[in-house]
């Protein structure tokens, strides 16, 4: 897409006024920070401006490529970290990035010895940082502050985890700008009909995601009507098929594996769970609600800030398996609230988390950069 040629000044040089920006991340997957990221390019490039992304090789180039971004390996594990820094510097000098965005710590670690000297912001998705140890966790405080002082910019995805930069990382909050998550709106989902319900969790299978949580739920007194679909994958995988064995619910529960259309996945869901130890944002649960499925989620991170229950959806205590059950059962029993809810989450998620909000939120940080 041609840009404007008209130009101001940052620091004694000259940018465009519609930026080229250079989007980092060290992960390729399908999971959240990808997504984010592919989502954020898609929208930056319909608004007239330039996206191009560096991360490694794997489903999030590819879809780069399918989306028609401008992208380019650089990988940032192992025994290539020590000679991304280099490689991303030389890409930023080809590309002429007037922005570099980073995602994550890693990312960011690769941005900070690449020693740029063009605006930098970073977001912190915080991907991660509550399944580690207490070695690596002390490591990441670390990486995290240095970031923090060579960035011009912090990204929170919610006031959780802003919270968070400003406790644990002691980042002034005047540099810190909550930017919510946002998605492409779903189609809205047909109302509970009755008969046998369906309950769905999407998620990868790590502890910090308590899928473990959603099949102890099928075992508790209120949760032997339910049926659960588990979509994702990941090292807990073996685990979770092991725990529904001995608690007398694998009849009731199917692994899907990777799941590619969440479309067809909420579709066939009348409730979805976000039973997460942990979580600083909580894409599945707008995904969810703007397909008109009502969510019951742990009452941790940024899950309240997307549900703003009662209104929206359902929270319940952490790490409580019958809580989930009963009081999914109770929405269930109760046709009115299930249908406020359906309408209200779909319209919560329309009004404040969609990709085009979070882009033009994010456009307003790059702008302070360079103004």
């Amino acid at each position: 897409m041609v840009v404007g040629v008209v130009t101001r000044r940052w620091n004694n040089a000259q940018v465009p006024l519609r930026p080229r920006v250079l989007l980092v991340i060290a992960d390729s997957s399908r999971t959240g920070g990808p997504e984010h990221v592919l989502t954020l390019a898609r929208e930056i490039q319909r608004s007239g401006w330039q996206a191009a992304v560096v991360c490694p090789e794997g489903d999030l180039r590819d879809r780069c490529r399918e989306a028609g971004l401008d992208s380019w390996p650089v990988s940032m594990s192992g025994r290539s970290l020590v000679a991304a820094p280099v490689r991303l510097r030389q890409l930023i000098r080809r590309y002429h990035a007037d922005v570099i965005h980073s995602h994550g710590l890693r990312a960011g670690g690769v941005v900070r010895r690449s020693r740029i000297a063009s605006p930098w912001v970073q977001t912190h998705h915080l991907d991660g940082w509550f399944t580690t140890g207490r070695p690596r966790f002390a490591l990441h405080r670390h990486e995290m502050k240095a970031q923090v002082a060579r960035a011009n910019l912090q990204i929170a995805v919610s006031q959780s985890v802003a919270d968070f930069l400003s406790g644990e990382a002691g980042v002034r909050k005047a540099l810190i700008r909550v930017v919510p998550n946002g998605i492409e709106p779903l189609e809205r989902h047909r109302l509970f009909r009755g008969g046998t319900t369906v309950v769905g969790v999407l998620a990868s299978l790590v502890s910090s995601k308590g899928v473990d949580l959603a099949v102890m739920a099928l075992a508790t007194p209120q949760g032997r009507g339910l049926k659960l679909l588990v979509g994702g994958t990941g090292p807990e995988l073996a685990n979770l098929v092991d725990l529904a064995e001995r608690l007398g619910v694998a009849g009731r529960t199917s692994f899907l594996g990777r799941v590619t259309d969440r479309q067809d996945f909420f579709d066939r869901c009348d409730v979805v769970w976000v039973p997460s130890r942990a979580e600083p944002f909580g894409l599945v649960a707008c995904e969810a609600m703007s397909a008109g499925v009502p969510v019951v989620a742990s009452r941790v991170g940024g899950l309240p800030e997307i549900l703003d229950a009662p209104s929206a959806g359902a929270l319940v205590a952490p790490a409580n398996p019958a809580a989930l059950a009963s009081v999914t059962v109770a929405l269930l029993s109760d046709g009115e609230r299930y249908s406020r809810l359906s309408a209200a989450g779909a319209e919560r998620v329309r009004q404040r988390f969609t990709a085009a909000r979070m882009a033009a939120l994010t456009r307003g940080v790059y702008r302070e950069l360079l103004d």
